[in-house]
């Protein structure tokens, strides 16, 4: 389900995926604080945890995008690039700004940062809808069978 972007995904495989990647990278983000020293070396960590779970996600958004019959491009980088972009900026401080409260300094996101957070809550809302609580496409579509082992109803004969 989460190495390969050919075949289709039922909504409750796209869930498992999801909560099987959040445990993942809590887990790995949990160990990277515990054992990395400061310096550049969590932040390469960081970003090669960041771009596997990409990978992965892709493969999981992909394969639901088949369910519901839609092609993987535009509809994955649409989904994908707001979150992408916010994660970018978040680790090199892009649009961040220091500020100092009770004499520690804090990097806080400025108004660029802010707006592109608001953009990728909001698409990353519409996407859980769509992917998440939509029905697939009922049969077999050009992607693949229905992994919920349903039929589409024949030519004529109307849907119950």
């Amino acid at each position: 389900m989460f190495t390969n972007f050919d075949g289709r995904i039922s909504r409750k495989g796209f869930w498992m995926g999801f909560l099987g990647l959040i445990v993942a990278v809590l887990i790995a983000g949990r160990g990277m604080i515990s054992i990395l020293p400061g310096g550049i070396v969590p932040m390469l960590a960081q970003i090669v945890v960041s771009v596997g779970s990409l990978y992965i996600w892709s493969a999981v958004v992909v394969k639901r995008l088949h369910d519901r019959d839609k092609p993987a491009m535009p509809w994955a980088v649409l989904f994908l690039a707001p979150g992408v972009l916010l994660q970018i900026m978040s680790m090199f401080k892009i649009g961040y700004r220091a500020v100092k409260v009770a004499g520690a300094q804090f990097m806080v996101p400025g108004t660029g940062a802010t707006m592109v957070m608001w953009l990728s809550m909001a698409v990353g809302l519409w996407m859980f809808v769509e992917l998440g609580f939509l029905k697939g496409t009922p049969g077999e579509n050009s992607y693949g069978p229905d992994p919920a082992g349903g039929t589409a109803p024949r030519e004529g004969q109307a849907e119950a």
